[in-house]
């Protein structure tokens, strides 16, 4: 499999460690090197339009590189996160302002140390891995007396006299994950404290991968790792086992959910180089996270929610890296895949705001706007319209009603997704009928009410979707109710949720590709 390039244009070759050149080729061309008539070399522009097979190169720009002084229209189209500079340059202003839009890191050539420079080519060789380690692996030490209660697969509420001292009290079954050597990752917790008089910390210890011996025990705080300033960093040749433990004392009241583990990078960012999250302080201080792409800096501002997926992490980056213009990549890693990105009013808000500080970062107007998902990233792009009142929503597949999704688990959909009970339990406090029609309520009493006058919907759905076969009908009703003057594109496809997801996604893709065109003059090839 050929290797990702950095590639320098001008200036002093940087020394780079044996260890980055495994991972990358390194090409150095000289600063006035000609892109506009590069055919064979770099290939990287062809009729002055980047080409995205080199989306996952490095670049450095030297002291001499033409890029810094001229050609805007070159140097914005280059990926995010993976420019370097020299901070000696004398750079455009212009030029300067993309370099800061896409997140580009100055270095300085001629330091003696260049580990700050091989830490940051470093994270964008880091795979995009996180999962999480469910209740079921919880085992709770048999000694303890109080009160344990279990909601399904949200969390755990311990109740009792936990002692002067710490002690163990719950321990996660040993896993088949852990830390390859020399490698670094975050442990991310879900916990929230009711009662001031207890305190929780966590003990992870590594274990040999040979030997079965531990080797070093971390401990910390729950908010000292759920903060990333305890990383667990692997210093051994050898891969180690992760065992993890819960130790507490006092008395009262606590709760524990899902616990993380992904790939740490040097600068905090969450799952891929760029990426961020944002916390639910209010429950369990679970996560939501996203990555920003400026694009060529030009509309719309394209939105995508990640579907249902329990690797944890960012789906179509590929996809929207072909449209050009600036894009967000949503993801919900809460519960076994996906909490259909609902949380508390704080975190609804905080997903609103991020939405919209990034129109306004780009001076974007909301008619600048598209969001779009396919299956649970559905229930987000329709849900938060409302807030936005974008200019499109795109979906695939949508679900809706939630509440359906978990009550066709019984006859519809025997025993095929048990995160949809966990959903309604994590939303409702209560696995019943009641507690099923409540929800589904939450979604309509927020859509019903959403100005969607200028906003054209583009929806394929499964005419015999076991999930929510009422979602479309009941959209289209509303719009035509409350919104009379909206546009309406529809294609249904015969079958089940998941019997036809090749023939969705690429209607969904001909609907961007549309909209683009239409709305943007904008040509995308899928």
């Amino acid at each position: 499999m050929a290797k990702n390039k950095i590639i320098q244009f001008g200036g002093l070759a940087v020394p780079l460690s044996d260890q980055i050149l495994e991972k990358f080729d390194y090409v150095h061309v000289e600063g006035n090197y000609d892109l506009y008539s590069d055919e064979e070399k770099l290939k990287l522009f062809q009729d002055g339009v980047f080409n995205r097979r080199a989306n996952r190169n490095l670049y450095i720009f030297g002291r001499d590189a033409v890029l810094l002084q001229n050609f805007p229209g070159l140097l914005e189209q280059f990926p995010p996160f993976q420019l370097f500079y020299d901070e000696g340059a004398e750079i455009d202003p212009s030029q300067k302002k993309i370099l800061d839009i896409k997140k580009a890191e100055p270095f300085d050539p001629e330091a003696e140390s260049q580990e700050a420079l091989y830490a940051k080519i470093n994270d964008l060789s880091i795979e995009q891995i996180g999962y999480n380690i469910e209740m079921d692996f919880i085992r709770v030490n048999p000694s303890f007396k109080g009160d344990v209660t279990r909601m399904g697969n949200v969390f755990m509420e311990l109740d009792g006299d936990f002692g002067d001292d710490y002690k163990q009290l719950l321990s996660w079954k040993m896993h088949p994950y852990g830390i390859e050597a020399h490698g670094r990752v975050n442990f991310i917790p879900e916990w929230r404290i009711d009662s001031e008089g207890v305190e929780i910390e966590f003990r992870i210890f590594y274990i040999d991968f040979n030997t079965g011996q531990t080797t070093k025990i971390i401990t910390g705080k729950p908010e000292d790792f759920a903060s990333e300033d305890i990383i667990l960093v692997n210093e051994s040749d050898t891969g180690q086992h992760i065992a993890t433990s819960l130790y507490a004392k006092g008395k009262g009241k606590f709760r524990v959910g899902n616990v993380h583990f992904r790939n740490a990078f040097s600068d905090k960012s969450a799952l891929m180089k760029g990426g961020q999250r944002f916390q639910d302080k209010d429950r369990l201080n679970q996560e939501i996270f996203h990555l920003f792409n400026p694009g060529d800096m030009k509309p719309p501002l394209a939105v995508y929610f990640s579907g249902y997926r329990p690797a944890e992490g960012f789906e179509g980056r590929g996809m929207m890296n072909r449209m050009g213009c600036p894009y967000l990549l949503i993801s919900d890693p809460r519960l076994e895949g996906g909490d259909f990105y609902m949380g508390s009013e704080s975190l609804e808000k905080e997903l609103v705001d991020v939405i919209q500080e990034h129109l306004d970062f780009l001076g974007f107007e909301r008619r600048d706007l598209i969001l779009s998902g396919i299956s649970m990233g559905t229930f987000a792009a329709l849900y938060y319209a409302a807030d936005l009142q974008p200019s499109s929503v795109i979906v695939g597949k949508p679900l809706v009603n939630v509440g359906d999704i978990a009550m066709n688990e019984r006859i519809d959909r025997p025993e095929l997704w048990g995160t949809s009970l966990d959903m309604v339990m994590d939303h409702t406090g209560e696995a019943t009928v009641a507690g099923a029609k409540r929800l589904n309520q939450r979604f309509w009493d927020k859509f019903d009410k959403g100005d969607f006058n200028r906003t054209t919907f583009a929806a394929a759905y499964m005419i015999h979707d076991d999930y929510d076969q009422k979602a479309f009908p009941m959209i289209e009703k509303s719009l035509a109710k409350n919104n009379p003057q909206s546009r309406v594109l529809q294609k249904g496809f015969i079958g089940r949720h998941n019997d036809n997801t090749p023939g969705v996604t690429e209607w969904f893709r001909k609907q961007y590709r549309n909209i683009l065109w239409e709305e943007y003059g904008r040509r995308v090839r899928f």
